[in-house]
């Protein structure tokens, strides 16, 4: 490069007045005769997890150009950016299954040329953007060896240092911190309010849950069955600024058979029975959140579907030809032991590490005994509330009992012992210790019987005599052994059972089985 050129180069970038008109400048002269065929600036946004395109110099169709998620860890772009070092990829179309973001940038981008990528630095050294350059290899390696454009790399990074202070991106920055600062007010009040404890491990998990609401990267919750699994994954949506649809998915609840038409839709005439198109759960979740509860009950046949779907956020409806997108949040829970699962052949560890990216543990009531006066509360105000009754409060005594009870079953079974105490306690009345002394002998704490005292009673109708009882006994068994493997849930249960909600209550009522209304 001439001296009279890089002279006029360097005039030129010291008039740049934004961000971008100083990236498209160096870029134009980066690709002026020598030999470099197509360059790009992608900046991080700040606070967030994408890398947005803000210049180009000869692209096809760059209007098209869109974001990249940092999620996509094997896209040389994301690379060089988080690990802050030049890229080097000899020839662009040996890179595959790279991710939905690198795969939209490959349509605008010569094909079989290789690609260098280099890290933007800021003021305090941390990397806000990259330069991605294509060409032969040896045109790219000549150039990066070239110590006028070292020179010229750095002062761009000194003319983009001076701007920031001023610049857009500046005030655009500082006014989306003012957001969100203003999203974790309202987040963290809705903590407060529905996340009920008054204890350290409480107030613990209400920080970590406000934390996990601000990342776009897969969660893992991790409890026991009954500990709140399901509701901590509605708040993290909920406090987070997502504004799609929370979707939950009840693994263990869909048959097998079901499952992948539930989760990805199916075109008309897939299978016998698809007389219409039908919506897959994962397309209602784009721009949301995707619970899948239970994920250690996926089949693994589908595990790798599953993975393919996280990876590249692009999945393929039954029938179709065509993959569709959706950008969601995954979040998984499950009260299984997914290490175990992953040794004995169960489940994919590739795939558990990918859900794995966030952790979060729901410890069990036993581990917070001091939360239990204000759990009590929280449902004695729900139950006034909703059933129009007056129910005063719950005595010494009885707080007392229910400190000391281990509760298996944990919140879920102290909502159901105070609900079915408050349904025996008079008008204006406190709860009674004696009343619940009686309930924790009598009311059955879960839905169904335990699976070995299950497989006892279906041994016994083998052997009896009168059929129509047998027949009426074995479907009581089949809805209770159903109703606990969803966790009470009766719309899970009567979705997968294939009968309709309202004949599962009246079921239940007949036969005294505790499964729960829930909103879907």
């Amino acid at each position: 490069m001439e001296t009279v050129s890089v002279v006029l180069l360097a005039r030129e970038l010291a008039q740049a007045s934004t961000i971008a008109s100083l990236a498209a400048a160096w870029l134009r002269a980066a690709c002026d005769g020598t030999g470099i065929e197509q360059a790009l600036c992608y900046w991080r946004e700040r606070p967030g997890d994408r890398l947005l395109p803000i210049a180009h110099a000869h692209v096809a169709d760059a209007a098209g150009l869109t974001s990249i998620s940092l999620e996509e860890l094997d896209n040389p772009l994301v690379y060089c950016l988080t690990s802050a070092k030049p890229c080097h990829v000899v020839q662009l179309d040996a890179l595959v299954e790279v991710g939905a973001g690198f795969d939209a940038l490959r349509d605008h981008l010569t094909a079989r040329a290789a690609l260098l990528v280099l890290p933007i630095h800021g003021p305090q050294h941390e990397v806000v953007g990259i330069f991605a350059l294509l060409g032969a290899e040896a045109v790219l390696r000549t150039w990066q060896a070239n110590p006028i454009w070292q020179e010229l790399v750095r002062l761009h990074h000194v003319l983009m240092a001076r701007l920031l202070a001023s610049s857009d991106i500046h005030r655009i920055e500082e006014q989306r911190r003012n957001e969100i600062d203003q999203d974790r007010t309202r987040a963290a009040r809705l903590l407060a309010a529905d996340f009920v404890g008054v204890g350290s491990t409480a107030r613990q998990l209400r920080e970590d849950m406000l934390r996990l609401a601000d990342s776009s990267l897969s969660l893992l919750i991790t409890g026991e069955t009954g500990s709140g699994k399901d509701h901590a994954a509605w708040l993290i949506h909920q406090a987070s600024s997502r504004r799609g649809k929370f979707v939950p998915v009840n693994c263990a609840a869909i048959p097998k058979d079901l499952i992948e038409a539930e989760l990805f839709g199916a075109v008309r005439g897939a299978y016998t029975g698809a007389t219409q198109a039908r919506t897959g759960l994962v397309a209602e979740a784009d721009g949301g959140t995707l619970f899948l509860d239970e994920i250690g009950d996926m089949p693994l046949e589908l595990q790798g579907t599953l993975l393919r779907l996280l990876n590249e956020k692009t999945y393929r409806p039954i029938g179709a030809t065509r993959e569709q997108a959706s950008d969601f949040r995954l979040i998984c829970a499950t009260h299984r032991p997914l290490p175990e699962l992953v040794r004995n052949g169960a489940f994919r560890e590739d795939l558990y590490f990918r859900i794995r990216q966030r952790v979060l543990r729901i410890p069990p009531l036993r581990e917070r005994p001091e939360d239990i006066p204000a759990l009590v509360a929280h449902v004695l105000l729900q139950h006034n509330r909703e059933c129009q009754g007056n129910i005063a409060g719950i005595s010494a005594s009885a707080l007392a009992r229910l400190q000391a009870h281990s509760f298996p079953g944990n919140v879920r079974e102290l909502r159901s012992l105070v609900l079915a105490a408050a349904e025996r306690t008079a008008p204006g009345k406190h709860i009674r210790g004696d009343l619940l002394a009686d309930l924790e002998e009598d009311l059955p704490l879960t839905a169904g019987a335990p699976p070995s005292t299950t497989v006892s009673a279906l041994q016994q109708l083998l052997h009896t005599d009168n059929l129509p009882e047998a027949l009426q006994d074995f479907e009581r068994l089949v809805v209770g052994e159903r109703l606990r493997r969803v966790e009470g849930s009766r719309r899970e249960a009567a979705l997968s059972l294939g009968i309709p909600k309202r004949t599962l209550a009246r079921k239940c009522l007949e036969w005294n089985l505790n499964g729960e209304e829930r909103s879907s």
